[in-house]
């Protein structure tokens, strides 16, 4: 049955995904941008269902309020933020020049650009701003704050920001970070210090690169962006939260980039804690930030001097609410209109369903309500392919020092008490926990059968994607077969046979950390420590759950020693799977070497500027095998949606590229 499933699930998704782009083909390259685009209205409401005539009323429809596990954000400047929780409240104070047409994720309308226009060969994007918008501190947009914006993050880049994102259009294929263009050898890569130092022609030359690459006439009301090379997935590009316009005088006062090239090096590789900019906002959007209380709760409140009609919701109560008996309790007295329901507590609120909405594969939209019981009050959306994935890695080279040791490793050595730093350096301790962990488990008993596994990164329907692929499965013997062929002592003998000890007669004691309220990721970690020691008893896994906040910088510092990397794709090309995974984001948080990085470039920057998508596909299939053979992680899951509203709610639209909810649409009854 759960065969029958996966081999359904899988069909799901392909077939939504080629609904989506339009096309009939397994797979298709990123669309070619016409000679000219343009578009004349904004973003349109959109109720995500048909209103039934009849249901339960909201007390208060003027607040919407959210149960949530954890009210914590990394930062709030969109060039930086690079989690759905800093990302959410971004994309409904801050705007994009362009965005999604209601829950398409291939159609974009205009917002803060009237119009654009692109050149036949792709390469020159000309937008016309939109005149009349003012920031929430009475600024005027201009056209100046458009081009300060996106220099500002090219120049501001990192690895720990979504500037990769738009490095590469701009400076060229590989180029993914502007360290790659003061030098060849991205030499001062997240090195703020080294960028400092490094020779100041070079860097004023790298900045006067980005200038000129995205100019601004304020007189005419343009901003003209020039690209490397065409760049076919450039709106989806720039229409997330990265792509949010920013006040230039705002953001100079408040201690960002002052707009020189003679300085620009000094904000290179900005972090959240230092970032001016972390705990502030200044957009044009239909919701203003009131507070903050990271951890606790957020509260925005609508924006009555907004460009367009204001929003029907006055506030958003985001709080923090730890224990998950006391969010369904919230939800089933109407306490909160939302509320994080792990899959792991979905039985429970499945009981409360008085409105079921199934996704439907052949409109790619959800079909019209269905009252299944008018005395109950919550709606549920479900069935939908999300472009989310989870992966187990680990740090082949874990941060810690005498000065500063690192908890995650008990003693820090191989004691039975701990693990070295380079703990999973060995390949044969990478591919032992592959197969200790229980797959099936994870999908069956956790989703509920709403998931699959992965075989490889990308998702059903691009290049890439293989459900043939080698790929790691349940097998506790290969699991003892691998632990034994180790060999952490580096004596030439493997453990098994090491009669000075190694890591199967020694044992070890190791941390995994989840996001605190995440039962899902806390319930994963349990299933890889119970057949870690049902392998032997020496093995100890221990989990710990961590501050979103805290969880993310311990990742950021390279301290976490193994963890589930979830990724919510930013574009929808394979390039944004495996970049991540392996060169990019979680590459450099697992600390992977710069030999294997090199060979994953090689293969990546071969993908990115192949077009044709059979011939992207063998491309991709070589980082597929490197992937396994070297262990550098596990795809775990890929699950549809299951989630509830109150049914006194509409207008919300389940776009699977957004990073949260956008509340502009929503109102309530």
């Amino acid at each position: 049955m759960r065969k029958m499933f996966a081999l359904l699930s899988l069909l799901v998704l392909a077939s939504m995904i080629l609904a989506a782009c339009g096309g009939a083909a397994p797979t298709a390259a990123p669309e070619e941008p016409a000679a000219t685009t343009a578009a004349e209205e904004p973003a349109a409401e959109e109720p995500a269902a048909e209103e039934p005539a009849a249901g339960p009323k909201s007390a208060d429809p003027t607040t919407l309020v959210r149960a949530l596990s954890d009210v914590s954000i990394d930062t709030l400047d969109p060039a930086l933020a690079y989690d759905t929780a800093s990302a959410g409240i971004i994309m409904n104070t801050y705007e994009t020049l362009v965005f999604y047409d209601g829950i398409k994720t291939d159609v974009f309308l205009p917002v803060l650009a009237e119009s654009w226009e692109t050149s036949e060969d792709g390469t020159v994007w000309t937008f016309n701003i939109r005149q009349g918008v003012k920031f929430h501190n009475g600024n005027d947009l201009t056209a100046e704050d458009v081009a300060y914006t996106f220099q500002r993050g090219l120049l501001q880049g990192g690895y720990s920001s979504p500037q990769w994102l738009l490095a590469e259009p701009f400076y060229g294929i590989g180029v993914d970070d502007v360290s790659g263009v003061v030098s060849e050898d991205f030499a001062c890569a997240d090195d703020r210090e080294c960028m400092v130092a490094a020779d100041p022609a070079a860097l004023v030359a790298a900045c006067e690169k980005t200038m000129a690459a995205i100019s601004a006439d304020d007189a005419a009301g343009t901003v003209t962006m020039t690209l490397a090379q065409a760049w076919g997935p450039f709106l989806p590009t720039i229409s997330q939260s990265w792509g949010s316009i920013m006040d230039k005088e705002w953001v100079i006062e408040n201690g960002g980039w002052d707009g020189s090239c003679d300085t620009w090096q000094n904000w290179y590789g900005m972090d959240s804690a230092s970032n001016t900019l972390s705990a502030i906002e200044n957009g044009t959007g239909p919701f203003i930030l009131e507070s903050l209380k990271q951890g606790e709760e957020s509260i925005l409140v609508r924006n009555d001097s907004y460009w367009r009609e204001p929003a029907k919701l006055e506030r958003i109560i985001d709080k923090a609410v730890a224990e998950a008996g006391t969010r369904f309790a919230m939800l089933q007295t109407g306490d909160a209109d939302m509320a994080t329901v792990q899959v792991a507590d979905r039985g429970q609120a499945d009981e409360l369903v008085g409105e079921r909405c199934e996704f439907d594969l052949a409109t790619n939209d959800y079909a019209a309500c269905e009252v299944v019981d008018d005395s109950l009050p919550l709606r549920l959306f479900i069935g939908r392919p999300q472009v989310t994935q989870d992966v187990i890695i680990q740090n082949w080279d874990i941060a810690t020092s005498e000065e500063s040791p690192n908890p995650f490793l008990g003693s820090g050595k191989l004691d039975g008490n701990g693990v070295p730093s380079d703990f999973f350096a060995d390949v044969h301790i990478r591919k032992a926990f592959g197969y200790c962990f229980d797959y099936n488990i994870l999908i069956d008993d956790v989703y509920r059968g709403e998931a699959v596994q992965p075989t490889v990164l990308t998702l059903p329907g691009m290049p890439g994607y293989d459900p043939e692929a080698a790929h790691y499965t349940t097998d506790l013997d290969k699991c003892t077969e691998e632990f034994k062929l180790a060999d952490l002592d580096k004596d030439g003998i493997p453990a098994g046979d090491d009669p000075e000890g190694d890591v199967w007669t020694t044992g070890f004691r190791i941390q995994m950390a989840y996001n605190q309220g995440n039962a899902t990721r806390q319930t994963t970690a349990e299933i890889l420590a119970g057949n870690l020691s049902a392998v032997n008893e020496l093995f100890s896994l221990e989990t710990l759950g961590l501050p979103w906040a805290s969880y993310l910088r311990a990742q950021r510092a390279r301290q976490l020693p193994l963890m589930t990397a979830g990724w919510h794709e930013d574009i929808h090309d394979p390039h944004n799977w495996y970049q991540p995974y392996t060169t990019g984001t979680y590459g450099v948080r697992q600390s992977l070497p710069d030999d294997v990085k090199a060979q994953f470039k090689d293969i990546l920057d071969r993908g990115i500027a192949e077009q044709d998508p059979a011939a992207r596909h063998e491309i991709y299939k070589e980082a597929n095998q490197l992937y396994f053979d070297l262990a550098v992680g596990y795809p775990i899951s890929n699950a549809t949606t299951h989630f509830y509203r109150q049914r006194w709610l509409f207008g919300d639209l389940d776009n699977p590229a957004f990073s949260d909810v956008w509340y502009y649409p929503i109102y309530k009854e």
